[in-house]
């Protein structure tokens, strides 16, 4: 299994690859522009996507995602309550789920699982 996380907070970056490294091939990207090109470069099976970043948010580039990547499951990582917005971006398919942060490793590794069936 491929993942990648998306965040701009190298901290977030470094503690998900030191927790998921044994369970998939993990790549990151601190920027949407270097997802992009992540995701040009490899088949990419789930995609974490943290909502609160510089150039685009993560429901944005969850957006691009899942109409240049249809095949990947797409979830979107906020500290923000669940707002209208992000149940009319879920209902259109732009995302497959919803994680608060801080994420809870077991909630993660349920959605890793889900996606192998």
């Amino acid at each position: 299994m491929s993942i990648l996380y998306v965040d701009h907070e190298i901290n977030n970056l470094n503690s998900f690859k030191a927790t998921f490294r044994r369970d998939a091939q993990i790549y990151l990207a601190n920027s949407t522009e270097e997802a992009l090109k992540i995701l040009d470069e490899h088949k990419i099976d789930v995609i974490f996507a943290d909502h609160q970043m510089p150039e685009m948010t993560g429901l944005e580039f969850l957006k691009l995602a899942s109409n240049q990547y249809p095949s990947s499951m797409r979830v979107l990582l906020t500290g923000n309550a669940y707002t209208d917005e992000f149940r009319w971006a879920a209902g259109k398919g732009y995302f497959h789920s919803y994680v608060n942060k801080p994420w809870d490793e077991q909630q993660l590794r349920t959605l890793m699982i889900s996606r192998l069936y």
